[in-house]
């Protein structure tokens, strides 16, 4: 009889990674549709509340889904657990007004919606990579001894720092005590700073790696030599 585990197991691992994309797509596309709406309206009395509402939302399910993939759910969670999540929004709510007030300065300058997407795209993409930053902090947060595989993204470059990560497999702790994580700009671990980086970390049940915190440490120690 035909073993179908492994085709599950791969089944259920490229279906995680479908939803991760179409969930960071949602968070972008909400963004930008909000900015949108105030650059074409000049007055959005709902823009601010809006976007904290949507950065709240947004964030608190990659940090639920992040925790849920190391084995913890919502009903697990500390008050301290949770004080680290409304940190991660607080700190993203601070720069809900310098976007707005830059969109509207955009708008009184009179630029085209095209100069207009060209300048704010970008920075509603970088916006949106808080979502899989968020999903690694809970990872490692919430996952003690379970091991946890740098894995790069999908872009065709990638840094040298996360070059030398790639298939390192350590302990969500070790992750932890290096301070070495995917995204999180400015990232002085990453030569890439974490801008645009689509790295990420996964669950794995492989075998941890020979030491793997001085190997995570080496690397984000040759990127400032």
């Amino acid at each position: 009889m035909t073993d179908l585990a492994p085709a599950r197991k791969l089944l259920d691992i490229l279906t995680e990674k479908v939803e991760a994309v179409k969930t960071v797509a949602e968070y972008t596309s909400r963004l930008w549709r909000a900015c949108e709406r105030l650059f074409l309206s000049g007055s959005d009395a709902n823009f601010i509340a809006s976007v904290i509402r949507t950065v709240d939302q947004q964030l608190t399910k990659a940090w639920y889904e992040g925790a849920e993939q190391v084995g913890v759910m919502p009903e697990d969670m500390t008050a301290d657990d949770m004080q680290i999540l409304t940190s991660i929004i607080d700190n993203e709510a601070e720069y809900v007004y310098g976007l707005s007030s830059d969109i509207l300065a955009a708008r009184t300058a009179e630029m085209t919606q095209e100069e207009f997407a060209t300048r704010f795209v970008s920075r509603i993409e970088i916006w949106a990579g808080r979502y899989p930053e968020t999903q690694s902090r809970a990872k490692i947060h919430f996952g003690g001894k379970k091991r946890l595989i740098w894995k790069l993204g999908a872009t065709e470059q990638h840094c040298t720092t996360c070059s030398a990560l790639n298939g390192i497999i350590a302990f969500a702790e070790e992750w932890e005590q290096s301070g070495v994580q995917p995204q999180a700009p400015p990232n002085g671990a990453l030569e890439c700073g974490g801008w645009r980086c689509d790295c990420s970390l996964e669950t794995t049940d492989k075998r941890r790696s020979p030491n793997a915190l001085t190997r995570i440490l080496d690397a984000a120690t040759a990127r400032n030599l």
